[in-house]
């Protein structure tokens, strides 16, 4: 599938990888199931309950409060406090972003929410699909209004393979300025890669990486992830074989 080249704020070039029309069904699926999860639940709950406790606008009341609307609003709610994400994205590794590269808006986010309307509801959920295929940027209608599109996140350098010491004598490190920095350094930049994992905040790595090369007094021509990596590995090994 080709790229999505998307000009940053700061003029950069950054190519995403638009998501299938196949991990987007399949995460409306799993949503699905969520869904009926909680309907279920709530049925559930609702036969426990004595009726003599309520009388029929409470129980009507009970009913869309606790029932109706938390589905209605499932979507808006996840992508807003799930930086993009609803239960089924986050399972298929996708996500929404702005076309600039940036984290939607939350006017953003509930366009995109009343648009699927149209894209998923008035005419079954060909006027979405038939919108991402055709668009080449993986854009359904609300999408288009919104000025976002859903993307894969490409994985990253796990932190468990961060902390996994470089063994090989014949390592050549790339930064030996790495000896400048602290035990307490090199621990924040693991928690700046594993809370980039989790949020795909790219301004914390960009952040961390000019700090420290301000700190170290170096310049790099890696992007900022593999630079940050650099670093942990060059620090690694220096720990285990820079007295030899």
């Amino acid at each position: 599938m080709s790229k999505i080249k998307i000009l940053t704020a700061q003029n950069v070039e950054v190519a995403f990888t638009p998501a299938s029309i196949g991990d987007r069904i399949i995460a409306y699926l799993i949503d699905l199931v969520v869904y009926f999860a909680w309907i279920l639940a709530f049925t559930l709950i609702a036969t426990w309950l004595d009726d003599s406790l309520f009388n029929n606008r409470i129980r009507t009341i009970l009913f869309f409060g606790l029932g109706i609307l938390p589905l209605f609003f499932y979507d808006l709610v996840c992508e807003i406090w799930l930086n993009g994400q609803s239960v089924g994205k986050r399972a298929r590794n996708i996500k929404v972003i702005k076309l600039d590269g940036s984290a939607p808006t939350i006017g953003a986010y509930i366009l995109r929410w009343i648009f699927r309307i149209i894209d998923f509801s008035i005419f079954g959920q060909w006027v979405g699909v038939v919108a991402i295929a055709a668009g080449g940027k993986g854009q359904r209608l609300g999408d288009m209004v919104a000025g976002t599109t859903v993307v894969r996140i490409e994985p990253r350098v796990s932190l468990e393979a961060l902390r996994q010491p470089v063994l090989d004598e014949a390592y050549e490190v790339m930064i030996p300025e790495v000896s400048l920095l602290s035990d307490a350094d090199i621990e924040i930049i693991r928690q700046v890669i594993q809370r980039v994992e989790e949020t795909q905040d790219e301004r914390l790595l960009s952040q961390t990486a000019q700090k420290l090369k301000e700190i170290m007094q170096v310049e790099s021509s890696l992007d900022d992830n593999a630079f940050l990596t650099q670093v942990l590995n060059d620090h690694t090994f220096l720990m285990a074989y820079g007295d030899e």
